[in-house]
């Protein structure tokens, strides 16, 4: 009989939960299924997962119950592999990147950005930056990816000023092709915003990935919302997109921004309007709601208590918007809760939502992935 009749592949997951948190690079796998961390996905090849992957089918095949060191294929990394047991029996490994390998690869340093919605102090939130600020000072096509009010337009603008942009939700039919069309006759169009570029129709996603194949240097810079919207020439387009492409984390998976971000947001206090604090409580309720906007709904938040609330002292839960106060559950989660979310979660948006995909990148069924969303409150994903 397994540990409390809990099947292997949750006796895996709940294994790779306990060793995920603080942004540490893991994976867990048997031989068949493999769940990958965003920060073992951004530091390892392809290469080196597949090799790990195989390490742990071989513990399974072979019984190997002692943990031991592995060599990576990928600039000096190392992993611990460490088996997963039921009832004695090795169902599966998991294994951590080193603490050695981890510093040696930390992404490099990036400059304090000048504006508030690009603030973070979360590691899956400065990876990003450093990728777009890396991707950004190369040639070519530079993809940013993520839900509504993530930043991405404001990411994309730091990284690469802009000369010319389109918002493809604005500009749509027949001027949207107009525009690029304009775009493509000029001798040097520097570099280039589009905005909202599932928005663009067949006409204007074809004449944009001519432009592309005519001027692959042209340092053009697309954000992206993932959604459900298929079209042949949008295929192609985000397909050679993504061949450099990065994706925001949404707010409700990095918690520990929400203090420097309510610093960055909060306005300078005015005559007649005291400066904006929190109490304990207050950061709680913040905390626990899954900012559906993300950063954009949190900056409406304090711009509003700042500008209408007349009350000194800190803010207080009750003074939050009822949909803010809603969502917060009315119970903290545990730290195990919170990083078995975090994975949901970051399945869920590594494969578009898709709910089914993403329970089996997870190892479990469907019908858990609804069943967690739900208990943690989750709603519109």
């Amino acid at each position: 009989m397994s540990q409390s009749d809990t099947t292997p592949e949750e006796l895996l997951l709940g294994a790779y939960l306990r060793e995920r948190p603080n942004g540490r690079a893991v994976v867990a796998a048997d031989g068949r299924t493999r769940i990958v961390s965003a920060e073992a996905a951004r530091r390892l090849s392809d290469e080196a997962l597949a090799l790990l992957e195989r390490r742990a089918g071989g513990m399974v095949r072979d019984g190997r119950t002692e943990a031991y060191e592995l060599p990576l294929p990928d600039g000096g990394w190392r992993a611990r592999l460490t088996p997963v047991l039921d009832s004695g029996e090795v169902i599966g490994a998991v294994a951590v990147l080193s603490a050695s390998a981890v510093a040696a690869g930390a992404p490099p340093a990036v400059p304090e950005p000048a504006l508030p919605g690009l603030v973070g102090v979360s590691l899956s939130w400065r990876a990003a930056v450093a990728r777009a600020v890396r991707l950004g000072g190369e040639q070519g096509p530079l993809l940013v990816s993520g839900e509504p009010g993530t930043g991405k337009a404001t990411l994309a603008r730091a990284v690469r000023a802009g000369d010319l942009e389109l918002d493809a939700a604005q500009v749509t039919g027949a001027a949207a092709r107009d525009w690029v069309r304009r775009m493509a006759v000029r001798p040097a169009p520097g570099r280039v915003l589009v905005r909202h570029v599932e928005a663009l129709d067949a006409g204007a996603a074809a004449a944009l990935v001519a432009l592309l194949e005519q001027r692959p240097a042209l340092r053009l810079t697309a954000t992206h919302t993932p959604g459900d919207r298929t079209d042949p020439c949008l295929d192609r387009l985000m397909g050679r997109l993504a061949v450099r492409s990065l994706s925001l984390p949404p707010l409700r998976e990095r918690p520990e921004d929400l203090p420097v971000l309510l610093a960055a947001l909060s306005p300078r206090p005015a005559p007649g309007h005291p400066p904006v604090t929190w109490t304990v409580e207050a950061r709680r309720t913040l905390e626990r709601h899954t900012w559906p906007g993300n950063v954009a709904e949190l900056a409406t938040v304090v711009r509003t208590l700042a500008e209408e609330r007349r009350l000194s002292g800190p803010v207080r839960p009750e003074e939050l918007p009822d949909a803010v106060r809603g969502g917060a559950g009315g119970r903290r989660l545990g730290s195990l809760e919170r990083a078995e979310r975090d994975a949901i979660l970051e399945a869920l948006r590594t494969h578009g939502g898709n709910k089914a995909r993403a329970a089996k990148a997870l190892g479990i069924a469907r019908a858990t992935v609804y069943r967690k969303l739900r208990s943690y409150g989750i709603q519109g994903i």
